[in-house]
């Protein structure tokens, strides 16, 4: 309870930075061999991180990055009760290509996670990496991060993976989430591949980057029918702000009076006669 406001504030977005040797140190042989001797276990987020004069606040003010206590004391400072965590270089994961080594870093990873952080505190909850390049394996991490790590869920990256985030490949791991009755989360951080990979300034790359890839996903999600398909499944959609749902239904709106396609009977997703609007705010 925050005793200023009165009310209870719950952080659904916050972020850790890794120690690659720790989960190094927990990764299978023989990738922990390799891993140890690169020094790298996720791809970079993109080109347009880098090449560019550009800092964010705790680089530009030299903040060393803080672990468990640090965390802990923010959310103390602030009055947040607790936080869900999320990656900050493991947001590329989406980008391996290699399907034993998403599965071998995903474990490895979550494994990290909960030993860091989750035990450390209940105040601290976790969003598992789950390798959606295997989505059988994926189906199964998800499982073992939510029923023995204690993780509220898994994250999905909004960019990097072969499909967009409604294709059937991807059933399998919806199909186990709504066994589990946990959450899902799109987030986005790597921002190429939008029309933007040549930009000069970083701002809009930036600002844009992020909803964009939610956008794409949500428009995907809903007319593949992945909530009617499994009910019981919640997918949260975050670091985009909220502007970008208004966009996407306003656009969509229109096109699904003058460009619907025909969905066969049995298979779900947004039918003719129904709004997009209107189909969103549909209770579960």
């Amino acid at each position: 309870m925050n005793a200023k406001l009165g009310t209870r504030i719950i952080d659904g977005d916050g972020h850790i930075m890794e120690d690659n040797a720790g989960i190094i140190a927990r990764m299978e042989s023989p990738y922990r061999e390799i891993a140890q001797r690169k020094g790298v276990i996720f791809p970079p987020l993109d080109h347009l991180h880098a090449g560019r004069a550009v800092e964010t606040p705790p680089q530009r003010d030299q903040r060393a990055p803080v672990g468990p206590q640090g965390w802990l004391d923010f959310l103390d400072d602030v009055g947040i009760e607790w936080t869900v965590l999320y990656p900050t270089t493991a947001l590329a994961y989406g980008k391996i290509v290699s399907l034993d080594y998403a599965v071998a870093v995903s474990k490895a990873y979550n494994d990290w996670l909960h030993e860091t952080y989750v035990k450390f505190n209940p105040r601290f909850k976790g969003m598992a990496l789950i390798p959606m390049q295997d989505p059988a394996e994926a189906a199964k991490e998800l499982r073992r991060a939510v029923t023995e790590l204690g993780m509220l869920g898994a994250m999905m990256p909004s960019n990097g993976l072969a499909h967009p985030l409604g294709a059937k490949a991807y059933w399998p791991i919806y199909q186990e989430a709504n066994r589990l009755g946990c959450c899902l989360a799109v987030h986005g951080g790597a921002h190429d591949r939008f029309g933007m990979d040549h930009m000069n300034m970083y701002v809009p790359v930036h600002a844009l980057g992020h909803p964009w890839g939610l956008t794409i996903n949500c428009a995907d999600i809903l007319y593949n029918g992945i909530f009617d398909r499994f009910p019981r499944l919640r997918i949260a959609f975050l670091e985009g702000g909220v502007a970008w749902l208004l966009l996407l239904l306003e656009r969509l709106h229109a096109s699904h009076e003058t460009h619907f396609q025909y969905i066969p009977p049995g298979e779900f997703g947004v039918r003719e006669e129904e709004e997009p609007s209107r189909y969103v705010k549909k209770p579960s």
